[in-house]
């Protein structure tokens, strides 16, 4: 292989829609459903690194916060609220909440590691619910959100090639807020007020800046990047019409402009849900070009999950990588998990952003 040229390229589109995706893109490539047990940003996301479901990876908000500050505007209440209880989990014993932190913090380990472990070179930008990044063989610049108080790049001698802007390049929620300590409700009330204009304008421009960013990075054997904002307008503004026109033209022109940029041997366009009219669905994409697209054998009637990505690309290099989903390489049948604790899972966790201002 062209040391020169990634082996696999990994593009991820957050809330990217099967059936919307399947109709608009034109592009040649291999494309499934991919199944999402609980459609939700962060569990969904690390499903995707780890191979394992919410009850065993333990990421539940969409955020990435164990703790979400809804008072945060009002710093003295909010942190006066949080001690509170505190003080009263103590007193009957419970495990106390962290301030604030995030998803990183997970006993699955994300397949990242694994194929690091097993000498496979990677850089990884802008992968949603990341930060803190972990060391890895290569590059890794964490995704929305990018928590600057905590390690959100890898290596530490990469922060001079990281643009001034790239907060903002990352997810269209940092143009407005800082998600650690702004109400989820915040960046909805100001990104409402944009016209379509301003945000068609101020999207192309950031997702071309982060793919040319992407691309300056030094090549190699696994290259990642993610673009969360078919999931973002979507909460703004619904996905129909002339904002779902808009979004899947983008993302059209991404894909291409990184195909022909890294020229891949194998390319993998990932979702963690899909995103139609006003609502989340629960199923994203996978699709596939290249050698990968031939390796990959489903069984009549399988429908892959978020579950199946970690292990799948664990047998495309050949690597071990315990978890719970299927290597779609291996050939033959695959299993399919109870849908009862997801359904138990997913209902909890759509009443809580509820609660929060996200849906």
């Amino acid at each position: 292989m062209d040391s020169k040229v990634p082996k696999l390229l990994i593009i991820g589109f957050d809330g990217l829609d099967y059936e919307i995706f399947s109709r608009r893109s034109k592009l040649g490539l291999t494309v499934h459903p991919l199944f999402a047990p609980v459609p939700v940003t962060g569990p969904s996301w690390t499903s995707i690194y780890t191979g394992d479901s919410v009850s065993t990876h333990q990421v539940r908000n969409v955020f990435g916060l164990k703790y979400r500050k809804r008072y945060s505007n009002i710093d003295s209440l909010q942190k006066a609220i949080w001690l509170g209880r505190q003080f009263f989990r103590f007193i009957r014993r419970r495990k106390m909440q962290s301030l604030s932190a995030t998803p990183a913090d997970t006993p699955s380990k994300y397949i990242w590691q694994s194929l690091s472990d097993a000498g496979v070179q990677m850089k990884i930008v802008a992968m949603p619910i990341t930060c803190p990044v972990k060391e890895v063989n290569g590059v890794w610049v964490g995704g929305f959100p990018v928590v600057k108080r905590q390690r959100w790049y890898w290596p530490e001698d990469i922060a001079p090639q990281i643009p001034d802007d790239y907060y903002e390049q990352a997810d269209i929620i940092q143009w407005f807020m800082d998600p650690e300590s702004d109400s989820h409700r915040k960046w909805k009330r100001q990104f409402r007020q944009m016209s379509f204009e301003e945000i068609t304008e101020k999207t192309t421009r950031n997702a071309i800046k982060l793919a040319d960013f992407f691309s300056s990075l030094p090549c190699a054997t696994v290259e990642a990047v993610q673009f969360s904002f078919v999931d973002r307008i979507g909460h703004g503004f619904g996905i129909s019409g002339k904002y779902e026109q808009f979004c899947y033209e983008l993302v059209v022109k991404i894909i291409q402009k990184l195909v022909d940029a890294r020229k891949p041997e194998s390319t993998m366009v990932i979702s963690d849900h899909g995103f139609a009219g006003d609502d989340h669905t629960d199923y994203g994409c996978l699709a596939l070009g290249g050698e990968i697209a031939d390796r990959v054998g489903l069984s009549p009637g399988y429908t892959p999950s978020v579950l199946d990505i970690a292990p799948t690309l664990a047998g495309y290099f050949g690597c071990e990588h315990p978890c719970e989903g299927n290597d779609l390489t291996a050939g033959g049948s695959y299993s399919t998990r109870s849908s009862d604790s997801d359904e138990a899972e997913k209902a909890k966790i759509v009443e809580n952003l509820k609660n929060l201002g996200y849906f």
